[in-house]
């Protein structure tokens, strides 16, 4: 196998997954880190960029206060979402 080795800056919580992954299921890092970024490119090459779901989202403190005003008080759902709901 011909292979290069690459180096990147990830965040405590997602070595921390990295590490409980390979550890439960045996798998080596680099061969989960291959295989996830193989599924990335593949998905960024097959689906559309402008229904692509990010890992993160950045909000403004504006727009977060809208998102928790929302939750604690939800809006009545309307008939198309009872519809959906109701029947699939």
């Amino acid at each position: 196998m011909n292979a290069t080795q690459i180096s990147a800056y990830i965040s405590k919580d997602t070595q921390g997954l990295i590490e409980a992954y390979t550890k439960k299921s045996g798998v080596k890092k680099s061969f989960l880190v291959e295989e996830a970024l193989l599924h990335h490119l593949q998905a960024l090459k097959e689906i559309p960029l402008d229904i692509m779901i990010p890992a993160r989202i950045t909000l403004s403190a504006q727009a977060m206060q809208q998102v928790m005003d929302l939750l604690a008080n939800p809006p009545e759902p309307n008939a198309a979402l009872l519809d959906l709901m109701a029947n699939g």
